[in-house]
């Protein structure tokens, strides 16, 4: 397996990416780092060049946040067109930046509104991801369904709805993701792993507590985490997805730890 971080939720600069940490995360031998696709998509083309040209001497290969709050995937105001033209977009940038996984969590765009049918809803999300299996074939992306918890949203909240939803859809790039944090907040077993077999594509993990960056007194079963990923011969990427008020010591320490796990 290979271990990243998603550095948003360590960011400083203006656009909230967090690029200018990973310098630390190529020094500490991170394999890879994740970026946030909405915050990246709002800069200009020139300052997106910029950007991409300050990260030290590590790959992209993840980003997380598709979809900014203001364009809807459900509801209403849910307009195929405009969805399918920032997707197009989006992707054209993370094919720029050498990316292999575009995480869908995005709750703000895809939260359902009070009183929308939650069947409607998945109507319109199904759509999207056929419309999108075709924006992503061509480039080689998989995009994996990120279940999220109940504190953040009230659609796809487990990996089994995940997994429900990716089996609806039936697009050979639509795969499932699991996040160690949304899974202990929904009280969610590590067996559930076992459900997604070969379609689990990427993972997040940090602490439920505080949702920091992993560490052995943090209280977390770690290694039963990891022993359903290895029952499912899962190995692919890892994203610490975390806050930290001393990122150089918490990449190091957790780095230390989770490769004990992954090796």
């Amino acid at each position: 397996m290979k271990l990243g971080c998603c550095v948003s939720m360590l960011a400083s600069d203006k656009a909230g990416i967090g690029y200018e940490h990973t310098g630390i995360f190529s020094e500490l031998g991170y394999d890879y780092i994740e970026l946030p696709l909405a915050q990246v998509m709002s800069l200009s083309d020139h300052d997106f060049k910029e950007m991409y040209r300050k990260i030290q001497g590590i790959p992209v290969e993840v980003c997380n946040n598709f979809f900014p709050a203001g364009i809807r995937l459900t509801g209403d105001a849910f307009n195929i067109d405009t969805v399918s033209d920032y997707a197009k977009r989006a992707v054209s940038r993370a094919v720029e930046m050498g990316v292999k996984v575009i995480v869908l969590g995005s709750a703000g765009a895809k939260n359902i509104p009070d009183g929308f049918s939650h069947t409607k809803a998945k109507e319109q999300l199904i759509g999207f991801l056929h419309s999108l299996q075709d924006i992503v074939s061509a480039a080689g992306i998989t995009i994996v369904l990120e279940p999220l918890n109940s504190a953040e949203s009230n659609f796809i909240l487990s990996l089994n709805e995940a997994i429900a939803v990716m089996k609806e859809a039936d697009r050979k790039n639509i795969k499932v993701l699991i996040d160690h944090y949304h899974m202990r907040m929904e009280n969610e077993d590590v067996s559930v792993i076992l459900k997604a077999g070969s379609d689990l594509r990427h993972v997040h993990i940090a602490s439920k507590e505080g949702r920091r960056f992993p560490n052995e007194n943090d209280g977390e079963d770690y290694k039963s985490f990891f022993a359903a990923l290895r029952d499912i011969g899962y190995n692919d990427r890892v994203s610490i997805e975390a806050y930290s008020n001393n990122i150089r010591d918490d990449a190091k320490n957790s780095a230390s730890l989770l490769r004990s796990f992954i090796k």
